[in-house]
């Protein structure tokens, strides 16, 4: 088992399948599982609005700020891979990731009688391996994606792609990377 964690959205068993970590007795009990998961996914979306309609600011803040925020490295993970996982979906629908943005902050505004503008301003860029470990080997600064895609290409070994990091032979581990940079 990959994360011993209570059940959240996933069940143990769903992390460790998603983790690759699991196998099945046949080709059907892997369908079962894939279509739980996605129902469990798609129930939860709506819980999102029961959550920000009903939970009490008090119940939310012991999640985020007394838990959450405490947990530093891998509660930042959780939260930028939440936020990114909803900006997968709400681009799937089709519905446009900054008014739902907008909506969203002003959602959770309207609580502090306060309404806000929100500006996004999202530059996209192609990622190539050739072109990061150039500006890595010139010496620039890269970004935590871009070092996590270095990280996950064939073209570089984990201990040439250390070196730049640590300055040693050591082998950078298969985590993830939005936690381990920091130690670099």
């Amino acid at each position: 088992m990959i994360e011993s964690r209570e059940r959240g959205i996933l069940s143990p068993a769903d992390r460790d399948y998603l983790h690759g970590e699991a196998d099945f007795s046949s080709v059907q009990a892997e369908r079962n599982a894939r279509a739980r998961i996605r129902d469990r996914v798609y129930e939860s979306t709506y819980d999102f609005e029961v959550l920000v309609e009903q939970l009490s600011d008090r119940d939310r803040q012991l999640v985020f700020e007394k838990r959450l925020g405490t947990e530093g490295k891998s509660a930042y993970d959780a939260l930028v891979s939440a936020l990114a996982f909803l900006y997968q979906g709400i681009e799937d629908t089709g519905v446009d990731f900054e008014d739902a943005l907008a909506e969203a902050v002003n959602v959770a505004q309207a609580r502090n009688d306060r309404a806000a503008t929100v500006d996004l301003d999202v530059t996209f860029h192609a990622l190539s391996t050739e072109e990061l470990l150039r500006r890595l080997r010139a010496g620039e600064t890269l970004s935590l994606t871009e070092i996590a895609y270095l990280q996950q290409s064939d073209e570089i070994s984990q201990a040439e792609l250390a070196r730049y990091f640590s300055g040693d032979e050591e082998t950078i581990d298969d985590g993830r990377i939005q936690s381990k940079v920091t130690q670099f």
